[in-house]
């Protein structure tokens, strides 16, 4: 064997002992993710509230809720600019 072969072969070896020790992580930290989606809002209270509650406005539902939150805002400072 010449001094390349011996080195070629050590190479190849300790490229496969890496290979061989590389470990996955735990999969389970994926499913703490994803695990479940957010509750669709019903209140003005709710559709505030990004962490627990969906603001999805391709949902109509949450369009419609989020329109009318809207109005209920500008409903009192139309009202109190009346008087």
């Amino acid at each position: 064997m010449t001094l390349r072969s011996v080195l070629l072969s050590a190479v190849v070896v300790s490229a496969s002992f890496l290979a061989l020790s590389a470990q996955a992580h735990d999969p389970r930290l994926h499913e703490a993710a994803a695990a479940e989606p957010k509750a669709k809002p019903t209140t003005c209270a709710q559709l505030a509230d990004t962490q627990k509650y969906s603001s999805d406005l391709a949902d109509a539902d949450i369009k419609a809720l989020k329109a009318k939150c809207n109005a209920e805002k500008k409903a009192p400072a139309k009202a109190g600019k009346s008087k």
